[in-house]
């Protein structure tokens, strides 16, 4: 049979005897019958003697492992550049068909004349590999690990000594109030640096993006990240000559930077964790950094896995990439990481948390421990890697003992192992209250969370929730205030009877997150918060009433603060029901210390279009309202400034730097756009700071603590 063209005749040879052991490129073998049957064409005689093949001068050699005599009849031979072929005059025959044009040719790839496949045995070759391992040695590739590391340590070093920085300074402070010309040149910087970091990127392009809201927290991931790729990517060699001469410098670089970084990975992932203990960041603002850290690896391991896959197959095509991968320890244990890290970093985007928080919460733990297997398998103790593991191993364990003896039932007391009993009541239609009565063992502090797990009612979630009330000699409970959404908090909701209390069991995990620094050591505080998110700034205010109190009693030490600003904005009137008896104490505790401002959103006009103060318009002042603010009178012993109207906070929190101290502190409580509004406007305060010899003030910092849930 003849398949031909004028130009590039094609026709088929009897297939050729089994390849050589060596697997060499086949040429016209030596078989004398077969050569015989493979001749030169002449004009004509292809077209009219389909029985008579030929051998083109410019036809393209068979590799062994292309041709397969045991399973097909005729082996197709085709020109370097063959027509278009008609398949429907092929018989039945099995055929393997090799073509340059459609790019589906095995390539042999050479260097310096060496097949990097055929020619492995050679002398030649091993005499190559030695030279190229000599260049860019192997064993030498560990080091990158370290670096990476080093970069780590840098990093945090700067952020403990910062920390240390503040706690030194609120414990003189409080002690003595005072500055000199070194403080004051350290708080002109910060407060540059605040300004950079305070400042907010547009929401948009953080859910885009999985950037952190912060500018600050944004550009330090781009840099550091720029830092590590271009480390990893730019001097250095990608490949070797061949495959066989080693690992592609390139991948090994990566794959080592990739687990250099787990250790850091799994220690932010504890919620007792030992760079919170360093740096003063609680966990739940190192998450950002935990998902950060953790995309680093995976783009690094991807960076791993493409030089390795690109090698095998230019140099012997899809079928010897497939039987390597597949039939090499080396490239088939690095899979399931890969697969794993890749599901961990996808479901942890902040759409699926919010939809399916418990399902996330679920999967990612055990995927962590999978994937801590799985990369450990793949490892298999090469150039020192497993160190890391060992690293990552020992941290996180000494984090997950520490926080199961000193922070949850486990800790060893007289209520060991056992629940406690916590009263759950309903205060309105959409609202209701945590409280636990017996917290013997716990301490915590304003702005503090813990994480509760109720008997009985999906025993196996537990989710974070701010302590209102603080603990003194006078009160030990733990309150908490719960805006029911899905899931656990529903649940319970939807079991409890209009003001009647219930009584159920109920786990504490905790306390964990508020700030590191002293809210004692400022002389104004100014306190803000939207619905709920009084639950992180009454305990400030309750903090700081007691405190006042106990110094004015004793006289031991100076009384730093000088004025506590409380805002709160809040849907209906009836909502300060949920904290009038706590807000009633503080003012008779504190007295004139303390201002109370609540902004009214929806009574004054209570239209069906009127939306509530949401994430798109907590931000926003009603101004047609202003008419409308009163003075309400809640007790003989206490007044409370109603405002009905929808305030603009940042115009509130503009309004108050006229009474600004040395130094304020700001907390932030409430919605994304609310919290967003607050940082902004935090940003400019600080040139209050670094402008203050033009301001004619003595303004030494302004500093912001928001409250949320990372997670």
């Amino acid at each position: 049979m003849l398949l031909s063209s004028p130009n590039h005749p094609i026709q088929f040879c009897h297939p050729p005897p089994p390849p050589s052991p060596r697997g060499s490129a086949i040429s016209p073998p030596p078989d004398p019958t077969w050569r015989a049957n493979c001749l030169s064409p002449s004009s004509g005689s292809a077209a009219s003697s389909p029985s008579g093949p030929f051998l083109s001068p410019n036809v393209l050699a068979l590799s062994n492992e292309q041709i397969n005599p045991k399973s097909s009849n005729l082996s197709l031979i085709i020109c370097s550049r063959p027509p278009v072929i008609n398949f429907s005059l092929l018989p039945q025959c099995r055929l393997t068909i090799i073509t340059t044009m459609f790019g589906h040719t095995k390539r042999s790839v050479t260097f310096e004349g060496l097949d990097c496949l055929a020619d492995t045995k050679s002398h030649e070759y091993m005499m190559a590999r030695m030279r190229l391992q000599k260049h860019v040695p192997f064993i030498e590739q560990p080091k990158y690990g370290k670096y990476t590391v080093y970069f780590a340590v840098v990093v945090l070093f700067i952020a403990t000594v910062k920390h240390a920085w503040f706690l030194q300074r609120d414990y003189f402070y409080k002690k003595r109030p005072s500055s000199n010309v070194g403080t004051s040149l350290v708080d002109v910087l910060v407060a540059y640096c605040r300004f950079v970091g305070y400042k907010q990127v547009p929401a948009s392009i953080s859910y885009f993006t999985s950037l952190p809201l912060s500018i600050g927290s944004s550009l330090f991931m781009i840099v550091s990240g720029l830092y590590m790729f271009c480390y990893c990517l730019v001097p250095h060699f990608w490949y070797r000559g061949c495959r066989g001469f080693g690992s592609p410098p390139l991948a090994v670089r990566a794959g080592i930077m990739a687990t250099a970084l787990t250790p850091f990975i799994y220690v932010m992932a504890g919620k007792s964790n030992m760079i919170s203990v360093l740096t003063g960041i609680s966990y739940e603002k190192l998450n950002v950094y935990h998902q950060y850290v953790g995309v680093s690896a995976l783009v690094l391991s991807i960076i791993h896995t493409i030089p390795f896959i690109h090698q095998l197959r230019m140099e012997g095509g899809s079928k010897h990439l497939y039987d390597t991968v597949f039939g090499d320890f080396n490239y088939y244990s690095g899979i399931p990481p890969l697969v794993l890290l890749g599901v961990l970093c996808l479901a942890s985007k902040s759409v699926i948390r919010k939809y399916i928080y418990e399902t996330f919460w679920h999967l990612h733990w055990m995927a962590g421990i999978a994937y801590f297997g799985t990369l450990w398998w793949h490892i298999n103790d090469q150039l020192g890697c497993e160190n890391y593991m060992y690293g990552a191993l020992g941290f996180w364990a000494t984090q997950f003992l520490y926080r199961i003896l000193m922070k949850t039932a486990f800790k060893p007391n007289k209520l060991f192992l056992k629940p406690r009993k916590a009263q759950l009541k309903k205060l309105n239609d959409g609202i209701f209250e945590v409280i636990i009565a017996n917290t013997d063992g716990y301490k915590w502090q304003p702005g503090q969370h813990v994480f509760l797990r109720f008997v009985g009612s999906k025993f196996l979630d537990n989710h974070p929730f701010s302590i209102i009330s603080m603990s003194d000699h006078d009160n030990k409970e733990m309150k908490f205030i719960i805006l029911p959404k899905k899931g656990m908090t529903k649940v319970l909701f939807d079991q409890l009877d209009d003001f009647v209390a219930k009584e159920k069991l109920v786990y504490i995990d905790g306390p964990y997150g508020g700030t590191s620094r002293d809210p004692t050591t400022f002389e104004r505080v100014v306190l803000l918060a939207t619905g709920t998110g009084i639950t992180a700034t009454l305990p400030y205010l309750s903090f700081l009433s007691n405190h006042i109190r106990d110094v004015t009693a004793n006289g031991k030490l100076p009384l730093i603060t000088r004025g506590i600003n409380f805002v709160w904005v809040i849907k209906h009137h009836e909502d300060i029901a949920w904290v009038r008896e706590e807000l009633e104490r503080c003012q008779s505790v504190a007295g004139d210390y303390i201002n109370i401002d609540i902004y009214i959103s929806r009574d004054h006009n209570e239209l069906p279009a009127e939306k509530a103060i949401d994430e798109k318009n907590a931000g926003e002042s009603d101004k047609s309202a202003h008419d409308m603010e009163t003075e309400f009178s809640v007790s003989s012993s206490a007044h409370f400034n109603i405002h009905n109207y929808k305030p603009d906070l940042r115009s509130v929190l503009n309004g108050l730097k006229v009474s600004f101290a040395r130094r304020n502190m700001i907390v932030s409580s409430g919605s994304d756009s609310m919290r967003l509004a607050i940082s902004s406007e935090v940003s400019k305060l600080q040139a209050l700071v670094f402008n203050n010899d033009l301001n004619l003030n003595s303004i030494e910092e302004v500093f912001l603590h928001s409250e949320s849930f990372g997670w």
